[in-house]
């Protein structure tokens, strides 16, 4: 077994240093980026949460006002999951 001698131990100590300092600025960067990904996060699920808000008051402002039409598009969709679930549910027998 070969053993590695250190010709020039002050310079391994200050490339050591360096390398230290590398590595701690490289996890400062890493947590910033992590932070900053977290708050795009929460803004994108704050906009999210305010659009589907937006979305349910335009439909409660569209089932007042046309409330035939909202009866008949629900029938519609309920007819037509009920017809496709049962055709589905037919296949696999």
């Amino acid at each position: 077994m070969e053993t590695a001698v250190v010709e020039n131990g002050k310079n391994t100590g200050i490339k050591l240093a360096h390398l230290a300092a590398k590595a701690v600025e490289g996890k400062m960067l890493a947590e910033d980026l992590v932070e900053v990904g977290k708050r795009k996060a929460q803004r994108l699920i704050r906009k999210g949460y305010e659009a589907g808000e937006d979305y349910m008051d335009e439909s409660k402002r569209y089932i007042k006002h046309h409330p035939w039409q909202s009866v008949g598009v629900a029938l519609g969709v309920g007819l037509t999951l009920g017809f496709l679930s049962g055709f589905l549910s037919r296949g696999r027998n």
